[in-house]
Protein backbone atom coordinates (compact mmCIF):
# COMPACT_ATOMS: atom_id res chain seq x y z
CA UNK A 1 0.00 0.00 0.00
CA UNK A 2 1.28 3.47 -0.90
CA UNK A 3 0.01 6.57 0.89
CA UNK A 4 1.00 10.16 0.29
CA UNK A 5 0.84 12.30 3.44
CA UNK A 6 0.85 16.09 3.22
CA UNK A 7 0.37 18.89 5.73
CA UNK A 8 0.55 22.66 5.93
CA UNK A 9 -0.26 23.53 2.34
CA UNK A 10 -1.19 27.10 3.29
CA UNK A 11 -2.84 27.66 -0.10
CA UNK A 12 0.12 26.29 -2.07
CA UNK A 13 -0.67 23.98 -4.98
CA UNK A 14 1.30 20.73 -5.02
CA UNK A 15 1.50 17.83 -7.45
CA UNK A 16 -0.04 14.62 -6.11
CA UNK A 17 1.37 11.38 -7.59
CA UNK A 18 -1.28 9.29 -9.33
CA UNK A 19 0.10 5.92 -8.22
CA UNK A 20 -0.95 6.11 -4.56
CA UNK A 21 -3.77 4.28 -2.81
CA UNK A 22 -4.69 7.26 -0.67
CA UNK A 23 -3.76 10.78 0.33
CA UNK A 24 -3.80 11.73 4.01
CA UNK A 25 -3.92 15.48 4.68
CA UNK A 26 -2.85 16.61 8.15
CA UNK A 27 -4.37 20.08 8.09
CA UNK A 28 -3.65 23.71 7.31
CA UNK A 29 -5.11 23.83 3.84
CA UNK A 30 -5.49 27.60 4.20
CA UNK A 31 -4.18 30.73 5.88
CA UNK A 32 -7.40 31.35 7.82
CA UNK A 33 -9.15 32.23 4.58
CA UNK A 34 -12.03 30.87 2.53
CA UNK A 35 -12.43 27.09 2.13
CA UNK A 36 -12.29 27.43 -1.67
CA UNK A 37 -8.63 26.36 -1.81
CA UNK A 38 -9.42 23.23 0.21
CA UNK A 39 -12.28 22.53 -2.19
CA UNK A 40 -9.90 22.81 -5.15
CA UNK A 41 -7.42 20.45 -3.48
CA UNK A 42 -10.08 17.81 -2.90
CA UNK A 43 -11.35 18.20 -6.49
CA UNK A 44 -7.83 17.65 -7.84
CA UNK A 45 -7.14 14.37 -6.03
CA UNK A 46 -8.47 11.32 -7.85
CA UNK A 47 -7.92 8.75 -5.12
CA UNK A 48 -9.10 8.13 -1.55
CA UNK A 49 -8.62 11.09 0.82
CA UNK A 50 -8.65 11.19 4.61
CA UNK A 51 -8.13 14.60 6.20
CA UNK A 52 -8.22 16.79 9.28
CA UNK A 53 -8.22 20.59 9.45
CA UNK A 54 -5.29 22.54 10.88
CA UNK A 55 -5.22 25.40 13.34
CA UNK A 56 -5.17 27.87 10.43
CA UNK A 57 -8.36 26.40 8.93
CA UNK A 58 -11.67 27.99 9.79
CA UNK A 59 -14.72 25.89 10.69
CA UNK A 60 -15.89 26.10 7.09
CA UNK A 61 -12.96 23.88 6.10
CA UNK A 62 -14.02 21.21 8.60
CA UNK A 63 -17.59 21.54 7.32
CA UNK A 64 -16.32 20.98 3.76
CA UNK A 65 -14.34 17.90 4.78
CA UNK A 66 -17.43 16.52 6.49
CA UNK A 67 -19.63 17.23 3.45
CA UNK A 68 -17.14 15.47 1.18
CA UNK A 69 -16.97 12.44 3.45
CA UNK A 70 -13.20 12.71 3.95
CA UNK A 71 -13.02 14.09 7.50
CA UNK A 72 -11.48 11.91 10.19
CA UNK A 73 -11.49 14.68 12.83
CA UNK A 74 -12.52 12.95 16.07
CA UNK A 75 -13.42 9.78 14.17
CA UNK A 76 -12.08 6.29 13.65
CA UNK A 77 -12.57 4.97 10.13
CA UNK A 78 -11.62 1.71 8.45
CA UNK A 79 -9.07 2.02 5.66
CA UNK A 80 -8.01 -1.20 3.92
CA UNK A 81 -8.35 -3.15 7.16
CA UNK A 82 -6.59 -0.56 9.34
CA UNK A 83 -8.33 1.67 11.87
CA UNK A 84 -7.42 5.34 11.29
CA UNK A 85 -8.10 8.12 13.82
CA UNK A 86 -7.73 11.84 13.22
CA UNK A 87 -7.66 15.03 15.24
CA UNK A 88 -7.28 18.48 13.70
CA UNK A 89 -6.41 21.88 15.04
CA UNK A 90 -3.64 22.51 17.52
CA UNK A 91 -2.86 23.44 21.07
CA UNK A 92 -2.91 27.15 21.85
CA UNK A 93 -0.52 29.28 19.78
CA UNK A 94 0.67 32.87 20.34
CA UNK A 95 -1.25 33.87 17.19
CA UNK A 96 -4.88 33.25 18.12
CA UNK A 97 -5.56 31.04 15.10
CA UNK A 98 -9.07 29.87 14.15
CA UNK A 99 -8.92 26.22 15.29
CA UNK A 100 -6.92 25.79 18.48
CA UNK A 101 -7.65 24.34 21.91
CA UNK A 102 -6.01 24.30 25.29
CA UNK A 103 -4.37 21.01 26.14
CA UNK A 104 -7.06 20.02 28.65
CA UNK A 105 -9.67 20.34 25.90
CA UNK A 106 -7.56 18.22 23.56
CA UNK A 107 -7.26 15.53 26.23
CA UNK A 108 -11.05 15.39 26.62
CA UNK A 109 -11.67 15.44 22.86
CA UNK A 110 -9.35 12.54 22.02
CA UNK A 111 -10.01 10.39 25.10
CA UNK A 112 -11.20 6.86 24.45
CA UNK A 113 -10.26 6.60 20.79
CA UNK A 114 -8.11 3.66 19.63
CA UNK A 115 -6.59 3.11 16.21
CA UNK A 116 -3.74 1.51 14.28
CA UNK A 117 -2.88 4.79 12.53
CA UNK A 118 -3.43 8.36 13.74
CA UNK A 119 -3.33 11.63 11.82
CA UNK A 120 -2.83 14.74 13.95
CA UNK A 121 -2.25 18.28 12.82
CA UNK A 122 -0.35 19.11 16.01
CA UNK A 123 2.85 17.41 17.13
CA UNK A 124 3.15 15.40 20.33
CA UNK A 125 5.18 17.11 23.04
CA UNK A 126 8.88 16.32 22.74
CA UNK A 127 8.84 15.21 19.11
CA UNK A 128 9.77 17.63 16.31
CA UNK A 129 8.33 20.52 18.32
CA UNK A 130 11.41 22.52 19.35
CA UNK A 131 10.74 26.17 18.54
CA UNK A 132 12.22 29.27 20.17
CA UNK A 133 14.18 27.25 22.69
CA UNK A 134 11.33 25.10 23.97
CA UNK A 135 8.98 22.23 23.13
CA UNK A 136 5.60 23.51 21.98
CA UNK A 137 3.82 20.26 21.10
CA UNK A 138 0.75 18.83 22.81
CA UNK A 139 1.29 16.85 26.01
CA UNK A 140 -2.23 15.43 25.61
CA UNK A 141 -1.38 13.99 22.20
CA UNK A 142 1.82 12.49 23.62
CA UNK A 143 -0.15 10.87 26.46
CA UNK A 144 -2.76 9.58 24.00
CA UNK A 145 0.00 7.90 21.97
CA UNK A 146 1.41 6.33 25.15
CA UNK A 147 -2.00 4.97 26.16
CA UNK A 148 -3.64 4.10 22.83
CA UNK A 149 -0.43 2.65 21.34
CA UNK A 150 -1.08 3.22 17.62
CA UNK A 151 1.52 1.69 15.34
CA UNK A 152 1.87 4.77 13.12
CA UNK A 153 1.30 8.49 13.76
CA UNK A 154 1.50 11.37 11.29
CA UNK A 155 1.72 15.00 12.40
CA UNK A 156 2.44 18.41 10.90
CA UNK A 157 2.05 21.97 12.24
CA UNK A 158 5.67 22.81 13.16
CA UNK A 159 7.19 23.99 9.88
CA UNK A 160 10.79 23.86 11.12
CA UNK A 161 11.04 20.08 11.37
CA UNK A 162 10.56 16.82 9.51
CA UNK A 163 11.66 13.32 10.40
CA UNK A 164 10.87 9.92 11.84
CA UNK A 165 11.08 8.81 15.48
CA UNK A 166 10.16 5.74 17.50
CA UNK A 167 8.17 6.30 20.70
CA UNK A 168 7.79 2.97 22.49
CA UNK A 169 6.09 0.86 19.80
CA UNK A 170 4.77 3.82 17.79
CA UNK A 171 6.45 5.19 14.68
CA UNK A 172 5.98 8.98 14.57
CA UNK A 173 6.34 10.65 11.17
CA UNK A 174 6.67 14.42 11.18
CA UNK A 175 5.36 15.55 7.80
CA UNK A 176 7.23 18.50 6.24
CA UNK A 177 5.23 21.56 5.19
CA UNK A 178 3.73 21.14 1.73
CA UNK A 179 4.07 24.86 1.09
CA UNK A 180 7.77 23.99 0.65
CA UNK A 181 6.71 21.41 -1.97
CA UNK A 182 7.47 18.45 0.30
CA UNK A 183 5.49 15.47 1.49
CA UNK A 184 5.88 11.89 2.73
CA UNK A 185 5.38 8.71 0.74
CA UNK A 186 4.68 5.76 3.00
CA UNK A 187 4.62 2.14 1.87
CA UNK A 188 3.53 -0.88 3.90
CA UNK A 189 1.67 -4.16 3.81
CA UNK A 190 1.66 -4.43 7.58
CA UNK A 191 2.47 -1.81 10.19
CA UNK A 192 5.54 -3.65 11.47
CA UNK A 193 7.33 -2.96 8.18
CA UNK A 194 6.80 0.65 7.13
CA UNK A 195 8.94 2.43 4.53
CA UNK A 196 8.97 6.24 4.84
CA UNK A 197 10.37 8.47 2.11
CA UNK A 198 10.39 12.27 2.06
CA UNK A 199 9.50 13.40 -1.46
CA UNK A 200 9.33 16.55 -3.56
CA UNK A 201 5.82 17.45 -4.76
CA UNK A 202 6.74 19.11 -8.04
Amino acid sequence: MRILVVADLHETEVKVPQDVDAVFIAGDFTNAGSPSFAENVLDSIKTKVLAVPGNMDRKEVLDLLEERGVSIHRKVVDFNGFKVFGFGGSSVTPFGTPFEFDDEQIEEMIAGYKADIAVFHDTPYGFFDWVGGKSVGSMSIRRWIENAKPKLVFCGHIHEHKGVAKFNETLIVKVPPAHKKEGVLVEFEDLDNVIVRFVQLV
